[in-house]
């Protein structure tokens, strides 16, 4: 949706690129401190994550 590498949601998150790659793949698990951040990042960037189980770009306003 937004395009990103894993470099930069890596950067945007403040986590390693190594971090994301694993969580990708499914080599490990995402503690609660990522998974906060990773979100941030993208909510910073206009992603809207729904109760639904879903995502929207944020309406701009």
């Amino acid at each position: 949706m937004l395009g990103w590498s894993q470099q930069q949601l890596a950067e945007a998150a403040t986590v390693a690129r190594q971090t994301i790659a694993d969580f990708e793949r499914g080599a490990r698990m995402p503690i609660a401190n990522n998974l906060t951040s990773i979100r941030h990042a993208l909510e910073g960037a206009g992603i809207e994550f729904l109760s639904e189980n879903g995502i929207r770009y944020r309406a701009h306003r």
